[in-house]
């Protein structure tokens, strides 16, 4: 009997020894996926295009006149962390088959990818507003545009001052 133990101790410690090396060696020297993740990012890193951004919010408007005080923006002057910026916006419009916006853009300039969000309504959504949280890379200015139903577009555009950037 007392063989039988020191075999079954003696395979136990066997296996947990291999079993730790070839774990150890899974992960990349001890690294979790999400390090070596995190280099391929360093590695490949995308900085902002200023002229890219200002041709997507010349693609959204297409030379169209901008009706002023459409959009309604309610974003803080100073957000202490870019990870989470909080946003909310709505559309004036009463939401009939004929008012009513058919896409709103959200763009952040400074961001590498700059579109950050857009957003489709329907006649039947009651209200045209949101509220949601998104990153900034550094301070700039967040851009919302509100493409409608009947060809007009609206645009309001703030500067936030972020104080510890994100999306790098």
């Amino acid at each position: 009997m007392k063989k039988l133990v020191n075999r079954r101790l003696f395979c136990g410690i066997i296996l947990g020894l291999f079993s730790k090396y070839f774990a150890y060696k899974s992960f990349a020297d001890g690294r979790p996926f999400r390090d070596r993740f995190q280099s391929y990012r360093q590695t490949f890193r995308v900085e902002p295009d200023k002229e890219e951004a200002e041709r997507i919010v010349k693609n959204i408007i297409k030379g169209r006149k901008i009706v002023p005080n459409l959009v309604d923006l309610d974003i803080p002057d100073i957000a202490e962390d870019g990870n989470v910026v909080p946003v909310s916006f709505s559309i004036n419009c009463d939401m009939s088959a004929s008012d009513y916006p058919k896409r709103v853009h959200v763009l952040g300039l400074e961001n590498p990818f700059p579109e950050i969000a857009i957003y489709e309504f329907f006649p039947e959504g009651g209200k045209a507003e949101v509220s949601f949280r998104c990153r900034l890379r550094k301070s700039s200015y967040l851009i919302v545009i509100a493409d409608m139903h009947d060809g007009s577009v609206g645009m309001k555009k703030k500067y936030i001052d972020v104080m510890l950037g994100a999306c790098s």
